[in-house]
């Protein structure tokens, strides 16, 4: 749910028609940053974000821990990201999956169009934005309120607020409530300078699996992004948003929604599918179940 929402945010930034600069190239307002964050509800912990190239390469290290029948189950987590690819590694087990980077292909495809569709879908950006969010009964207000110096817009969806620095897809603070599981992440310092070089390193004893199907379905899911963008159809961009396929094009795997709107019905059937399971599941399929929900709102 967040990465859908962050998708949102970016389109917002682009607002001017003479403006061609890529909005899928955006940059942080610092070249090198280190965040501290505190997350507290049903799951509690701290990350630490270190950035670096204006954000184009981060390094998200989290460590958190969660209770749920008298038991505490840990976590912890590298997400490093890089202008081509994503990589997250839990070092509990030491495993870890990589996946391409779905900014590449949208910088991609925005970049081999012509100057004249650059400018139509920079102009088209902003209000298909703002009906995709509208869509899925949420709200967005910029600069709704500062929070560290940093001027940030509120985007309100699906059981989840989240403020971003504005024009940016770097969230400040996001509070989670769904299925009463309840989660807020707050950020507490943000320091402008360099991270050691090391947090953006990959760890050597990780075999990363990788899913290249799963680049290629992203790779197609930026095509449609942009191409409805130049024809100016908000439902099926925010269908290609979710990584989901409308009525008129190819059906994708059953597990994805089949219906038109897209972003609030996966929403809707996370919760319901973990609730659904608890019924007459183990302690352990009941913390993946939990899990899942806040991936829906984290991921």
């Amino acid at each position: 749910m967040k990465k859908i929402i962050f998708l949102l945010i970016i389109l917002l930034s682009a607002t001017s028609a003479f403006a061609v600069d890529n909005p899928w190239d955006t940059k942080l307002p610092f070249k090198s940053a280190i965040i501290d964050s505190k997350i507290s509800g049903t799951m509690n912990g701290v990350k630490t974000l270190y950035i670096k190239d204006y954000g184009r390469t981060r390094a998200e290290y989290s460590n958190t821990s969660m209770k749920m029948f008298g038991m505490t189950q840990q976590q912890k987590e590298i997400i490093i990201t890089t202008p081509d690819w994503v990589y997250t590694i839990n070092l509990l087990d030491n495993t870890g999956t990589k996946q391409a980077n779905l900014k590449k292909y949208m910088v991609q495809e925005f970049n081999d169009l012509s100057r004249k569709d650059q400018i139509q879908v920079s102009k088209e950006a902003e209000s298909q934005g703002i009906a995709a969010i509208e869509g899925m009964e949420g709200t967005l207000q910029k600069n709704a309120t500062k929070i560290l110096g940093y001027n940030c817009d509120k985007v309100t969806m699906t059981g989840t607020i989240l403020y971003a620095i504005s024009g940016t897809d770097l969230a400040l603070k996001i509070n989670g409530d769904m299925m009463g599981i309840k989660i807020r992440q707050i950020a507490i310092s943000v320091k402008k300078e360099s991270g050691p070089s090391g947090k953006f390193k990959l760890p050597l004893n990780i075999n990363f699996e990788h899913d290249k199907q799963a680049d290629q379905m992203m790779q197609d899911q930026a095509k449609t992004i942009i191409q409805n963008l130049l024809e100016g159809n908000s439902g099926q961009m925010s269908s290609a948003a979710s990584g989901t396929k409308t009525h008129s094009q190819t059906s994708m795997p059953q597990q994805q929604s089949q219906s038109g709107n897209v972003l609030e019905q996966d929403a809707k059937d996370v919760g319901q599918a973990a609730k659904q399971e608890t019924k007459d599941a183990t302690i352990d399929e009941v913390k993946e179940g939990v899990r899942s929900v806040f991936k829906s709102l984290f991921d």
